[in-house]
């Protein structure tokens, strides 16, 4: 079985930045195993998987697609970049001619849509509730060392600490 593998640097429209993402084409269904030992061989933060869900499908005419993404250590929920790669696979390279595609995932349906000469991705809303800085110190300290916290959130449904650093700081590029 011949997979077909592209290599996709979401954000940007240059070569070597951006935010790389591996996208496979599956034609048919893929044994559970392989999906993993793909991604380990990609050795990106995300390969996404996307497969035909009916056998008449086709990557340039249908507009649903299933969709999954594995690190090279496990199969993740939601990958927002790798989304965005994936609907850049399907509109740029396959040509595929829906204005919108939607993509079945764990985390239910996503959209992707052009406008333009841009690809608009609708994602999930998860709602994240305010935490008491003082009940998670230890956890933030560990991950951010001494830097100012502004908020600390809990989303239950990704089971994800968000942790907004003091609006003060600023990027850098190591």
């Amino acid at each position: 079985m011949q997979v077909p593998v592209f290599t996709v640097d979401a954000f940007t429209n240059r070569p070597f930045s951006g935010n790389p993402a591996a996208v496979c084409l599956l034609e048919n269904k893929l044994d559970e195993a392989l999906h993993q030992k793909i991604a380990t061989e990609m050795n990106l933060s995300e390969t996404a998987f996307i497969r035909k869900l009916h056998p008449g499908d086709d990557f340039t005419k249908s507009s649903c697609f299933g969709l999954r993404w594995f690190t090279p250590a496990n199969e993740v929920p939601l990958c927002g970049h790798a989304t965005l790669a994936s609907a850049a696979v399907l509109f740029h390279i396959q040509k595929n001619t829906n204005p919108v595609l939607t993509f079945v995932t764990l985390s239910g349906e996503l959209k992707a849509r052009q406008v333009k000469d841009h690809i608009v991705l609708d994602l999930p809303l998860y709602t994240a509730y305010p935490q008491v800085l003082e009940e998670v110190e230890e956890l933030i300290k560990a991950a951010v060392g001494d830097m100012t916290v502004q908020d600390v959130r809990y989303s239950p449904d990704t089971r994800k600490l968000l942790v907004r650093l003091s609006d003060t700081y600023e990027r850098c590029l190591l």
